[in-house]
């Protein structure tokens, strides 16, 4: 099979159109700002419409007009979402509820399908991961360097890793 990229721009507002009719899309997770339970290039992602929210969803936003974003809802009040990616320490993106183009229903990682509403596993994760925000910066640089063994560029030069 051959894998074909578009740009996002033109891509995404094609598979929330085809949401939107009621199919469920399936894409690869491109990035890192759900590191570490959302890889880059390894995990599909699959959407579906969105039915409610509460915060601890992920969702897929436009979030300005032909910028879409997947991340983790840290609160919504009076119809104004705020989300921040899991692997992020700071910043957060806000808009309106209406910008919400699709929840995220499960991930699909090295052949195993995790679905979110039913998944202890993902749901304990989504109640835990966000209240660690202060400690986040340390546990994404452990898993950095445990589990994906990128050594920070300061470190190669000085010790020869």
């Amino acid at each position: 099979m051959q894998k074909l990229s578009v740009e996002n721009s033109i891509f995404l507002p094609q598979v929330v159109q085809l949401i939107q009719e009621g199919h469920k899309a399936t894409i690869i997770a491109r990035g890192n700002s759900m590191r570490p339970f959302i890889e880059d290039g390894r995990d599909k992602l699959v959407f579906g419409k969105v039915d409610n929210l509460k915060v601890g969803d992920v969702i897929l936003a436009e979030v300005e007009e032909g910028h879409f974003v997947c991340h983790r809802i840290e609160a919504i009040n009076d119809g104004i979402v705020t989300m921040r990616g899991d692997g992020n320490v700071e910043g957060t993106e806000i808009f309106p509820v209406a910008n919400v183009r699709a929840k995220l229903l499960q991930v699909v990682r090295k052949g195993r399908t995790y679905t979110l509403d039913n998944s202890s596993a993902w749901k304990c994760y989504s109640l835990v991961w966000p209240k660690l925000l202060p400690m986040r910066r340390y546990l994404l640089a452990l898993y950095r360097l445990l589990w994906l063994h990128q050594w920070p560029q300061r470190w190669t030069k000085q010790h020869g890793i």
